[in-house]
C-alpha cells in the first residue's frame, strides 16, 4: 500500500530541489514528477511491509528539517496513505530501527544529497532528554 507525498516549495533553487529528489530516492521513494514521490516504488516485490521506521519517517523528518533549515516557504503540503506496517522480531515481522550506518539504502537517480551525509544525519538524530 503506497505513501504518496505531495509539496510545493516557494522559491526552492535546482540545488535543494536536486537534494530532496536524492534523498527521498535514497530512502527508497520514487518521483512521480515534480515536487511528488511514492513509498514503496512502484513495482517493488523486495518490500513486504512499508518501513515506516526506517524510510517514510525519516524521509519526512529530514524533509521537515529542509523547511525548517531553509526558511522556505512551504506553499502546500499533502500525504495520502493506505498502509499497514510493523514490527514483530519473534514472527520476523517487519524490520527494527536502525542507525545510518545499518539501513538500507537505494541508488538515487539523482545523487545531489550524498548517502555518507544522509548516513551521518540519521545517526545523529537524538532523543532531546
Amino acid at each position: 500500500m503506497p505513501v504518496i507525498a505531495t509539496f510545493d516549495i516557494v522559491g526552492a533553487n535546482p540545488q535543494e530541489r536536486n537534494r530532496i529528489q536524492s534523498f527521498f530516492e535514497r530512502l527508497g521513494w520514487e518521483n512521480l514528477g515534480g515536487s511528488s514521490y511514492r513509498y514503496p516504488r512502484l513495482g517493488t516485490n523486495d518490500q513486504p511491509v512499508e518501513d515506516w521506521l526506517n524510510h517514510i519517517v525519516p524521509a519526512l523528518m529530514l524533509f521537515r528539517a529542509f523547511i525548517v533549515s531553509s526558511g522556505r516557504e512551504l506553499r502546500r503540503f499533502t500525504i495520502d496513505v493506505q498502509s499497514s506496517s510493523g514490527y514483530n522480531p519473534v514472527t520476523q515481522f517487519g524490520a527494527a530501527p536502525t542507525d545510518g550506518a545499518g539501513l538500507n539504502l537505494y541508488p538515487p537517480t539523482n545523487s545531489a544529497f550524498g548517502e555518507a551525509n544522509l548516513r551521518h544525519w540519521i545517526t545523529g538524530v537524538e532523543y532531546p532528554y
